[in-house]
């Protein structure tokens, strides 16, 4: 029987509902709670966030006339939090709380020195459906295939295996319900490392407190619906436990350092709590938080909501500082057998959306979502079928509290992603986030129209193909439109830096002149655009040869520039003339002839 696990209920809202709203009945929070605005994600009644343009926080004064108050909380993307004060919370009804929420919003919009406002939405995490609680076939991880110990939906790992079981060195934060770090497969292993519980809630933390270093995972449950396990299940995947300890389960990584960082409770997370960590988890700066000493580069993020990702705008800003950072953020497209492009952050930019596979390696039409947003397609599994016949449903088996299930739904389809990523990694620890995405293109195995009857990206996700793809670095250099300048004039230098055959964006080129008394260049430095381009402006000053130098992460090329003598070219000139005026006259002369 399907079990579906649908946690609609933000971690404050409870705290609001508790103590902010007494006079709303059950009813109506359960109303005001699944409300769903324009079809995008519910949100915390009485709640707003508000990003101003010079980060500056609202005065008691001004907030006034907007029916607010300040909750003395700022947040990491410089956004503030206000509320509607609990004295009015607790006379409305679930209809209009919800209309003053959006009010204020709009209202806050039309201020000119407000960059953006928006309700604090409230993730969820994705469906997933458990099974027995213990088995032994991971089917996910096999060679591709239809041989031995090959399963046509598998990902190619034991092939990798060979040589490349990962490395601690490489960090993957796992944003979800915590972890069991007494879980018999996980007690004593080296691949769990510190973390942190960013839920702010207290009560919905289910753990009586608020903030902490302490990410375990103390349940979810958000009746009817039971604890979910649901971080420990994905972390698992990714490889936090004792692969190859002759117990339990295997990962895709042999040895990782996996963070578990806490963001869903009882019933759900806050948009606010999870912006939060997506910065804690690359290493940026939260307000009232330690540091994270030990910045992750891939983010998994095994959580969403419905509406397309403008409805936060706060949550695209910590995506890109997450990018611009470093940490490719690794997304579920969802499970509502939809387009992902009507659910966040699935359809945010920065990230990599995974739609969800089966045993055959194809896309699982009843639940996984699809569309142009989606990056690629990895194992998330079928409990409807049993198509390897082994006589248990075709679910992703990992850990939960008590041992082992099989679950599905995108939400185990990501962690595959993160993992193969963290092995790549192992590797080449230098892969930016555009390159571990334009890798994973490159190496996906593609699938029929039968496979993939609706839009599923690249492919398969195929963790043979990209150890051996080109991350050579390398950079053209051309002056445009000349090489020869005279005293005063100017060209464009212009470096094209690729890697491997994939455009490097964001990389900082340094321009010099060998001879600064022949030639100068200005701007020193230009960061490579989307084509992998960055410009300088070359002048020429005086008589010579110069090289003209463009370096990048040390790798350089250059292009000869020549100032030529302004004398020489007036000598040449001057003979040019006297050359004409002869021809000239010596025509007149011929013509007084003849006459």
């Amino acid at each position: 029987m399907r079990i579906p696990l649908l946690v609609l209920v933000a971690l404050a809202a409870i705290g609001i509902a508790r103590a902010e709203a007494q006079e709303l009945t059950p009813e109506d929070v359960r109303t005001l709670l699944e409300f769903n605005l324009s079809d995008t994600a519910s949100f915390v009644p009485g709640v707003i966030i508000v990003k101003m343009r010079q980060n500056q926080e609202l005065s008691a004064n001004q907030l006034q006339p907007y029916g607010l108050e300040s909750a003395a909380r700022q947040l990491s993307g410089g956004e503030y939090i206000y509320r509607i004060p609990s004295s009015q919370m607790q006379v409305m009804g679930a209809t209009q709380a919800r209309d003053a929420t959006l009010s204020a919003v709009e209202a806050m919009r039309e201020r000119d020195d407000v960059e953006y406002a928006q309700p604090n939405y409230i993730l969820r995490i994705l469906d997933r459906e458990p099974s027995d609680p213990r088995f032994t076939e991971q089917w996910h991880y096999r060679n591709n295939g239809t041989g031995p110990g090959e399963s046509p939906g598998g990902i190619g790992l034991p092939t990798v295996w060979e040589t490349n079981r990962g490395s601690r060195d490489v960090v993957v934060s796992i944003l979800d319900t915590g972890i069991l770090p007494d879980h018999p497969d996980i007690v004593g292993s080296a691949n769990l490392i510190a973390g942190y519980d960013m839920i702010s809630d207290p009560g919905t933390g289910n753990d009586g407190d608020g903030r902490d270093d302490d990410p375990t995972d103390p349940g979810d449950a958000c009746a009817p619906q039971p604890d979910s396990w649901h971080g420990t299940h994905v972390a698992g995947t990714v490889g936090v436990g004792r692969t190859d300890n002759a117990e339990g389960v295997a990962g895709v990584n042999w040895e990782v350092s996996v963070q578990p960082v806490r963001v869903l409770g009882v019933c759900g997370g806050t948009i606010a709590d999870i912006n939060d960590a997506i910065r804690w988890a690359a290493g940026l700066t939260v307000p009232g938080v330690p540091d994270n000493p030990t910045p992750a580069r891939v983010i998994n993020m095994s959580l969403g909501a419905s509406g397309s990702c403008s409805v936060s705008p706060s949550t695209q800003a910590a995506i890109d500082d997450a990018f611009d950072a470093g940490a490719a953020v690794v997304v579920a497209a969802g499970n509502e057998a939809s387009d992902a492009a009507n659910f966040f952050p699935a359809s945010c930019d920065n990230v990599i959306t995974v739609a969800a596979s089966d045993y055959r390696g194809r896309l699982v039409n009843r639940y996984s979502n699809f569309g142009a947003t989606v990056e690629i397609m990895a194992p998330g599994g079928d409990l409807n079928r049993d198509d390897d016949g082994d006589g248990n449903p075709d679910g992703v088996l990992s850990m939960v509290q008590g041992g082992y299930a099989y679950y599905n739904g995108t939400s185990m389809a990501t962690p595959h992603v993160a993992g193969v990523l963290a092995l790549w990694l192992a590797e080449d620890p230098t892969l930016t986030p555009d390159q571990m995405l334009a890798e994973l293109e490159a190496a996906a195995l593609p699938r029929s129209a039968t496979e993939c009857p609706r839009p599923c990206g690249a492919g398969l996700l195929n963790a043979v193909g990209g150890t051996v793809v080109d991350t050579t670095l390398r950079i053209t250099l051309r002056l445009d439109p000349d090489e020869k300048l005279r005293n005063g004039e100017t060209t464009t230098a212009i470096a094209t830096v690729r890697r491997g055959g994939t455009p490097a964006s964001g990389l900082t080129v340094a321009f010099a002149s060998e001879d600064t008394d022949v030639a100068t260049v200005s701007p020193a430095a230009a960061v490579t655009d989307g084509d992998g381009v960055a410009r300088s402006t070359v002048t020429g000053v005086s008589r010579g040869d110069a090289n003209i130098t463009a370096t990048v992460d040390g790798v350089t090329a250059s292009q000869p520039v020549e100032v030529p003598d302004l004398a020489t070219i007036g000598i040449v000139a001057l003979a040019l003339l006297m050359i004409v005026t002869a021809m000239l006259r010596r025509r007149r002369r011929r013509a007084a002839l003849r006459a």
